[in-house]
């Protein structure tokens, strides 16, 4: 022991010397260091040691040459080694590596294609400058439930007296109109915008102007801004604007610009007019408008609710009744545009994750099976003096190896995953254009693909970084196959792949179950056997003679349904502003019944009554439509009578209403003969006489229950039917479709005319909750055949294993009955323990679909059951195959 220390501290007198003499740094002394204890382990003296190393080296700059040639390199040489090792190690076992990179591949790729669309559509900012500070503005209900509306008059409030916000700005319209471009009829969707638009979402034009303060006053000139799609579509892309025009509302506008390619709020829009409101001429209770603003430098959300809060509380204890706003709030303008699909794209996402976390169990069943299957290779290196740290990068580097190769599948599935996902999303998946496969969806590729790496190596290293020599050589030569500590990891491996298949399964389930009690709705109408024909003319608000204007459209439309129904097969045509799961908004509103007809003579007395006398007032939806749409959409008559021909304009006005009206708004009473007033719709202050009930509709959704409407005749309220639909019954015929077209082009040119099958946009309003059922039964199907694929796996490996155990069994006299029920046992245990595992996480998980399911709860028993029959019967199946090969 005294030598040794001896030793020891002459080595370090010696080393402190050779500091002093060639005054290397901390590595380079590190490596001399090692040298000078390797000579000396091979018999050399102290001092002769220190002498070799330095000759060695050569002083300090041979010093760091050899360092940066042969210590560095040596590593680098070691880390190829061993990726060469593994590359031809996969070659002498294609069966493996195809098997492993295509499952692995897999659940890559449907990982990084539900991230591509995760990110594209909720993680990116949306694509205007510091779009964190825009928002929506809403108005609160006396329930505490913002409204998606305001009205112009508290709009103006918050303008005035808020701080909080750098610019505001309202919306309107932004559905389908009738726009001429260069001679040519389109049915373009047109935003009508305030002043401070642009400033709210801090975007510029790219070509021409904005606004001038002119074109943005009341009664200015005319002008209009057009999206980038449009541009380029309608008017060709022209550098110089000059005479390009569109003649919308039948008035003409002057292009002045063309918006940059990112614009695209509200989705869809293609022009853009300037509005300038006047809070003096409208009402609190007349919701019109859509409101957003900026937020100033410096201004947080929760400072601008609560000054929000503070101005609207306060206008509501001013004006009481007179408004029905209780408070408001704002939302950021990224959750207004997502909220719709958030949770069913985080849902999608995590059903992704499962499938991805399935495959790696899958692969790590292989790689321990080829592990268990290379125990003497490596019980031979073990007693060669290799070290468990050189088995480990070894096995590493496979991993590595084998998920690169999975990872560059996983991208081009990707690829071709985005593609499809495109292809068959419903056709309302916000921001659909900025879904790719981006740098971002890379990144997350290799990062999944790295952790795959390092989860498969750590799945094959543990056991073997563990063992001793002596055990390794051992259990090499009891079994090819493995000893059981292998066994058990496999198993359990198994278990989770059960376990997350169930999981998966039981979404698909639910959301099976609930699409099939979705179908067997009664939506209240027809869903098939007809053509729909949407038409916008120039609204009547527009025209100098209302009157006369709305008059002339109701001629057109009376022509139009009589030159329809005369084509062949063609049954019943009829006419309704806004038809049934359409997607371009409802209007509703308050509606008074009088004791007589002329008890309302203005809108003062209108918005009088209404307020204070709550036990006259009821709220409904506003439909005008003709007596030959409840015929052609089959909604029965209840009682009552339908419009007949006598109800012209100059004739007492008539209404027919829903069941759910009737029952809502008179429970013990007969409507039928009772006068309503629904002027504020329209500014017809004639009273409605009930003369009818029909069927319930279901409006909105499927989902949803019937609402409470009110339907007036077209010709007797013109001004709400300037865009209507045309409901063609009895046939869905192209040569029919080419006729109608043309009947609509030889009454009017310049209105252009959408042609849809009414089954297409029945199934059009299924489409969301079909691609949720779709991608989702696609991850649980692939799941189940990874699951499978495991437990066939294991039981093969338990019957490898158990070869001679089984053979003196049956010598013995065991049946095949017998080793068929030893080895289904094995997979029945595997199977109920997953079962059991996955039904508890599957029972907690599946709560989060609760906002996707209809007509039945997310612990669904029946779901649930079928689930697991399932998973057993597959399970048991794999299971099968492997035990009747044992008992031959």
């Amino acid at each position: 022991m005294e030598n040794a220390r001896e030793t020891w501290r002459r080595l370090m007198r010696l080393w402190r010397r050779a500091e002093q003499e060639s005054g290397l740094d901390e590595e380079i002394r590190f490596h001399i260091e090692k040298q000078i204890e390797k000579n000396i382990a091979r018999g050399m003296g102290p001092e002769e040691a220190r002498r070799d190393a330095l000759v060695r080296f050569g002083g300090v700059e041979r010093a760091k040459e050899w360092v940066r040639d042969e210590v560095r390199p040596a590593w680098l040489e070691d880390f190829a080694r061993d990726v060469r090792f593994a590359v031809r190690a996969l070659r002498n076992a294609p069966g493996f590596a195809a098997v492993s990179i295509l499952t692995l591949g897999v659940g890559l790729g449907a990982a990084t294609a539900v991230f591509s669309v995760v990110n594209g559509v909720l993680l990116r900012p949306l694509p205007y400058p510091e779009s964190h500070r825009i928002v929506r503005v809403l108005q609160v209900d006396s329930a505490g439930r913002p409204a998606n509306n305001v009205s112009g008059p508290n709009f103006e409030d918050w303008r005035q007296q808020s701080r909080s916000f750098e610019a505001l700005a309202l919306l309107s319209g932004g559905g389908p109109v009738s726009v001429v471009a260069d001679g040519q009829a389109d049915r373009a969707d047109v935003l009508w915008v305030s002043e401070q638009f642009l400033d709210v979402l801090g975007v510029r034009p790219v070509v021409g102007r904005p606004f001038s303060a002119e074109e943005r006053r009341p009664g200015g000139p005319p002008a209009a801004l057009v999206s980038y799609g449009y541009w380029q579509r309608w008017l060709g892309g022209a550098a110089d604007l000059t005479g390009k025009s569109l003649r919308v509302e039948g008035r003409s506008h002057p292009v002045i610009g063309v918006l940059p390619p990112e614009f695209d709020y509200p989705a869809g829009t293609d022009v853009v007019l300037p509005f300038a409101h006047d809070p003096s001429t409208e009402n609190r209770t007349a919701h019109n408008y859509r409101a957003i603003g900026r937020l100033a430098p410096g201004v947080g959300l929760e400072q601008a609710r609560s000054e929000l809060s503070a101005i609207s509380r306060a206008v509501k204890a001013r004006y009481g009744s007179e408004t029905w706003m209780w408070d408001a709030t704002a939302i950021p303008l990224q959750e207004v545009v997502t909220g719709g699909v958030r949770s069913t794209l985080l849902i999608l996402f995590g059903a992704a994750a499962l499938l991805l976390l399935i495959a790696c169990a899958n692969v790590s069943n292989l790689l321990l099976a080829r592990a268990a299957s290379r125990e003497r290779e490596l019980a031979v290196r073990l007693a060669l003096g290799a070290g468990r740290g050189r088995l480990v990068r070894q096995f590493v580097a496979e991993s590595v190896v084998l998920c690169a190769a999975s990872g560059a599948l996983g991208v081009l599935i990707a690829y071709g995953g985005v593609a499809a996902l495109l292809a068959l999303e419903p056709g309302d998946l916000p921001r659909v254009r900025e879904v790719a496969v981006s740098w971002a969806a890379l990144a997350f590729a290799f990062a999944a693909a790295l952790a795959c790496a390092l989860a498969l190596a750590f799945a094959t290293t543990m056991r073997a970084a563990a063992r001793e020599i002596r055990g390794a050589l051992t259990d090499a030569q009891r079994t090819l196959a493995g000893g059981g500590r292998s066994q058990r990891v496999r198993s359990g491996l198994v278990v989770a792949q059960i376990a997350l298949t169930l999981i998966l399964l039981a979404g698909a389930g639910l959301l099976a179950r609930s699409f099939s009690r979705l179908l067997a709705v009664d939506p209240g109408y027809r869903t098939s056997d007809a053509l729909v024909l949407d038409i916008a003319l120039p609204s009547v608000w527009e025209s100098e003679d209302r009157e006369a204007a709305g008059r002339q459209q109701a001629a057109f439309r009376e022509e139009l349904v009589a030159r329809l129904r005369a084509l062949p097969r063609v049954r019943e045509v009829g006419i309704i502003n806004s038809l049934p799961l359409g997607a371009d908004g409802y209007a509703d509103g308050m509606f008074i019944e009088m004791t007589r007809p002329d008890e309302i003579q203005s809108l003062e007395d209108f918005e009088r009554l209404g307020p204070t006398g709550r036990e006259r007032a009821g709220h409904a939806g506003f439909r005008v439509a003709s007596a030959g749409y409840f015929r052609a959409m089959g909604i029965p008559l209840v009682r009552g009578r339908l419009f007949e021909e006598g109800d012209a304009y100059d004739a007492p006005h008539v209404a027919v209403i829903s069941e759910s009206l009737a029952r809502a708004r008179w429970p013990d009473a007969d409507p039928i003969g009772r006068y309503i007033q629904f002027g504020n719709m329209d500014g017809d202050l004639r009273a409605f006489r009930i003369v009818g009930i029909v069927g319930d509709v279901r409006e909105a959704s499927l989902e949803s229950r019937p609402e409470p409407l009110f339907y007036a005749e077209h010709r007797q309220r013109p001004r709400q039917a300037s865009s209507f639909s045309v409901v063609v019954y009895g046939t869905e015929d192209a040569s029919v479709a080419g006729a109608a077209q043309r009947i609509v082009r030889d009454l009017a040119p310049d209105v252009p005319v959408r042609v849809r099958r009414l089954a297409g946009m029945f199934d059009d309003a299924l489409a969301g909750r079909r691609f949720s059922l779709l991608l989702l039964g696609v991850f649980a199907a692939t799941a189940l055949v990874l699951a499978t694929m495991g437990i066939y796996g294991v039981v093969s490996y338990l019957v490898a294993q158990r070869t001679r155990e089984i053979g003196i069994r049956m010598a013995l006299g065991a049946g095949h009955r017998d080793v068929l029920r030893l080895v289904i046992g094995r997979g029945a245990m595997l199977v109920a323990a997953g079962a059991l595992l996955g039904l508890v996480a599957a029972l907690a998980l599946t709560r989060l679909l609760s906002g996707m399911l209809y007509g039945i709860s997310a612990t669904d028993p029946v779901a649930f059951a079928a689930v697991v029959f399932l998973v057993a019967a597959a399970a048991l199946l794999a299971s099968y195959v492997p035990a009747r090969q044992a008992a031959r």
